[in-house]
């Protein structure tokens, strides 16, 4: 009965602290309510965002066959090149009298003539017949839709190499209709194709993308002039008691017969995974940084309930003196704190929400160009983010308010009476010791190796581990500015209110250092993405400006994605090559194959007699003749082939190594005889002489043409020649090439430029709340300034000093941390998720800039609360 009267008596007394303590002071101070859930929010916001706009980019990738027939069992699909068509009939050997569903896909990338440089579309040749039954036999709504095989309108569908179906939100989005023409643009010719029907979507499968124009297999592959070429085969075993054992039967005869022919097997669901593993790294790499606004967001939380904690510390001495325990009200702040990040992850979960429209589009385009094709312009928001969003929003909140509940539930009634005690903040804060200890093991940490993820996914480990140990060493290390600052800022003689503000910074509370740690948070790492961002710049500039030689160049619609595959045919490239004004040109076919589990590039060169004018590549690893001559080699002698520096991490190869790699005639080996650096692609690339890999894949098509000019010709009347001669191929000057590549960089890292300003913003915010703080601790210091003479406007300057001295502090140790943060991104983060290494450059310029801005915002909001707070009364609280 006693303890029931207890926990009964702790409800009520719960109750009247909340309504009565919590409540009632955010009936008072609306705003600065509304601005802790707004920054909280903000944070959850930017990192439910990233997180939506990462799950809308990696789902976005299927298999195109999908959507019309279901998802199949196996596939099976050649690590280097098309398949032949004989597999078939292999696979139907193997099979033996099981009845198993061959499904043959071919896949060429396509573009819309009226807009070149636009997304890729797909052309998927199948077996319309062997579709339209597995269809209806599933009871897709493509049965009850308009037929694949039929004839409508008096044509036949099948093998017409001008007709395909197109899904609901294609016809949409084009204000297309049955019987429609739409013309598009394939490698280097156009092509028109007639609408026969809309897909119907079922929702039992996956939307039709509306990217996806479907054909009948051999209509394609004669359109392409690839007859008997296959991009894989689906496979399926139909539903039935005997499903689980043909299946199995299935899965190892199909898999001997892949491995006696060198072949790749595997499920849907691993292609899938494989693709969307090429960008996990940027994919990890952008959540880690957008939880960069909660971070700081937490600094703010913290300093917006320890000046409460000032505010209320007369009510916390009477509450303590009429019997209320220190357990109690810890507990009420705590449920203070819980009930803000309640309150702010849902609005960010809402503001979240609208942020990732925005940044699906910006992120799936860097994804697309990059990695893999990706078909999402949408976004879809499951209980799963919801309730993690909740559960991180709030976790933020209630660590930020455990030291300020904790200060309030200890501080004792007769002290909490008392003014002018500095108290507050952490206490790890004061020990420089422990930050010099940190800084030396921060530092040994970016020399760990990464870790591998299952799905072979390097994740630096000991880079992110080194960056978060490096930043609480330097938030620690940032107290010993004070003394310094303090003398600059007294001096002997001078302004009376800038000496005060200077005897403030002598003898710092915690609260002066929780607040120049928090800003040298977000400052660092708003300023260590800047360094980030500068020396990404500079590399790809230079690098840009080394490889680009030519006048002009030209390559196949399409390819600028990761995705394009387009060719440009040896008639039109010859056609190209006779042109009045083209002294000569450099050739490039790109092939995807598969090395050891992994995507990578073959690439096969031809290049332009004049030395003087080819591209220079970046040695990282020097060859010992760089002349591209070297590459063709010997007949019957090894190749020698040049490999990028993606491909040598990956691959753990180097100078002089024998790298092994697949394609149609065999699995083929090179020596490699230099390293180059490569920022065009994450893949990875073996480069050889053209002369090889023509003859190993029976292909004398290419990618990407580098058009070298006569002396004198115009460049833009050239182009205008090349675009009316081939209206197909996507042509740019040397200039124009040149901007795109910058366009495309920094909408690349357009997230990012909008991270480090909510840094900034809410860092400045937190000086703020920080200096409420601090004035209200000193009601009998201003108290004696004021009857001493000092006016309201003398108490805001000497604010303004304290603000500037606690922002220059802030500035100070953000730059440090940025200065570190920028090595472990550059030199250990980067090299390790991408492949890449880049030259360490520090934007002077911006960071004078943010100075200026943060100094002078600073000035002015501590200007501002300390005209605010001037006139409070020792007696009272404001």
């Amino acid at each position: 009965m006693r303890r029931g009267s207890i926990l009964a008596g702790d409800r009520r007394i719960s109750s009247v602290l909340w309504s009565r303590f919590a409540l009632r002071h955010w009936r008072q101070e609306p705003g600065l309510t509304a601005l802790l859930v707004g920054i909280l929010a903000l944070g959850v916001a930017v990192f439910l965002a990233v997180r939506l706009a990462n799950k809308a980019a990696v789902s976005g990738f299927s298999l195109f066959t999908e959507s019309v027939a279901g998802e199949s069992d196996f596939l099976i699909r050649s690590p280097a090149g098309p398949l032949g068509v004989g597999i078939l009939r292999d696979l139907r050997r193997a099979s033996g009298t099981d009845a198993v569903g061959l499904f043959p896909v071919l896949e060429v990338p396509a573009v819309d003539a009226k807009n070149p440089e636009g997304a890729i579309l797909r052309l998927v040749g199948a077996d319309l017949v062997a579709l339209q039954n597995a269809a209806n036999d599933g009871g897709s709504a493509a049965g009850s839709g308009p037929s694949l095989t039929a004839e409508e309108s008096g044509e036949v569908v099948l093998g017409r190499e001008d007709m395909g179906f197109v899904g609901e939100a294609f016809a949409r989005a084009r204000n297309l209709e049955p019987g429609d023409e739409y013309s598009l643009l394939v490698n280097d010719r156009p092509v028109p194709i007639t609408v026969q029907g809309i897909l119907q979507e079922n929702p039992t499968r996956p939307a039709v993308p509306d990217n996806l124009i479907l054909m009948d297999l051999p209509g394609l592959q004669k359109l392409v002039e690839e007859e008997g070429a296959l991009s894989r085969v689906e496979i399926r075993v139909p539903l039935g008691a005997e499903r689980g054992r043909v299946l199995e039967r299935t899965r190892l005869a199909y898999s001997q017969l892949a491995e006696r022919k060198d072949l790749i097997m595997e499920t849907p669901e691993d292609r899938k995974s494989s693709v969307t593993r090429m960008s996990a790294a940027f994919r990890m790499n952008l959540t880690i940084l957008s939880g960069l606004a909660l971070v700081v967001g937490v600094y703010l939380i913290m300093q917006a309930m320890e000046a409460a904690v000032v505010k209320r510390r007369a009510e916390i001495a009477i509450l303590r003196a009429l019997g209320v325990t220190p357990r109690q009200i810890r507990r009420a702040w705590l449920l203070e704190s819980l009930v803000l990040g309640a309150a702010g992850a849902a609005v960010g979960i809402l503001l979240g929400r609208l942020l990732a429209t925005g940044l699906v589009g910006a992120i799936a385009r860097t994804v697309d160009t990059m990695y893999h094709q990706t078909t999402t312009s949408s976004v879809t928001l499951g209980w799963g983010e919801v309730l993690f969003s909740l559960s991180f929003g709030i976790a933020a909140s209630v660590v930020a308010g455990f030291l300020p509940a904790r200060e309030a539930a200890a501080t004792p009634p007769a002290q909490a009476v008392r003014q002018g005690v500095q108290g507050g903040g952490l206490a790890l804060l004061r020990k420089k010791g422990v930050g010099l200890t940190l800084l030396v093991v921060g530092i040994a940490c970016a020399w760990l190796p990464p870790f591998q993820t299952s799905g072979g996914t390097l994740v630096p480990a000991g880079g992110y581990l080194a960056a978060i140990v490096l930043v609480v060493s330097l938030s620690i290390l940032v107290g010993i500015l004070f003394t310094p600052l303090s003398g600059l800022l007294g001096g002997r003689e001078g302004d009376p209110m800038r000496r005060y503000a200077a005897s403030q910074l002598r003898r710092p509370g915690g609260r002066h250092r929780l607040t120049a740690a928090g800003l040298a948070v977000a400052v660092g790492m708003s300023a260590a993405m800047g360094i980030l961002v500068a020396s990404f710049e500079h590399t790809l500039t230079s690098w840009i400006g080394q490889l680009l030689k030519a006048d002009i160049y030209v390559a196949a619609a399409g390819s600028s994605s990761a995705a394009g595959e387009g060719t440009i045919s040896p008639e039109t490239w010859r056609r190209l090559g006779n042109l009045r004004g083209v002294a000569g040109m450099d050739k490039l076919r790109r092939y995807t194959i598969t090395v050891e589990e992994r995507e990578v590039f073959l690439a096969g060169s031809d290049y332009h007699g004049d030395a003087r004018r080819r591209p220079q590549l970046v040695w990282l690893d020097a060859p010992d003749e760089p002349g591209p001559e070297a590459l063709r080699g010997e007949e019957g002698s090894i190749p020698l082939a040049w490999i990028s520096e993606p491909f040598a991490r990956r691959l753990e190869a180097g100078k002089g190594d024998v790298v092994e790699f697949p394609t149609p005639a065999g699995t083929k080996s090179a020596r490699v005889a230099g390293v180059y650096a490569d920022y065009g692609n994450e893949f990875g690339t073996i480069l050889l002489s053209r002369h090889h890999t023509s003859r190993w894949f029976q292909d004398d098509s290419v990618s990407r043409i580098a058009v070298y000019l006569e002396g004198g010709k115009d460049a833009e009347k050239v182009l205008e020649t090349i675009r009316g001669e081939f209206p197909a191929l996507v042509s740019r000057t040397n200039a124009r090439l040149r901007s795109e590549s910058l366009r495309i960089f920094h909408q690349t890292f357009a997230v990012t430029y909008a991270l480090e300003a909510i840094a900034v913003v809410i860092a400045v915010a937190g000086l703020g709340l920080a200096m409420t703080g601090l004035l209200l601790e000193r009601k009998n210091e201003l108290a004696t300034l004021r009857s001493l003479g000092a006016s309201r406007r003398s108490i805001a300057r000497a604010a303004a000093w304290e603000g500037s001295a606690l922002a220059a502090a802030g500035l100070a140790g953000g730059f440090a941390i940025s200065f570190l943060l920028g090595w472990i991104l550059i030199f250990v983060v980067n090299p390790q998720s991408f492949g890449w290494t880049l030259a360490y450059r520090i934007p002077w310029l911006s960071f004078a800039g943010l100075t200026a801005v943060t100094l002078a915002v600073a000035a002015a909001v501590a200007w501002a609360v300390g005209h605010r707070n001037a006139n409070l009364r020792s007696d009272r609280e404001d």
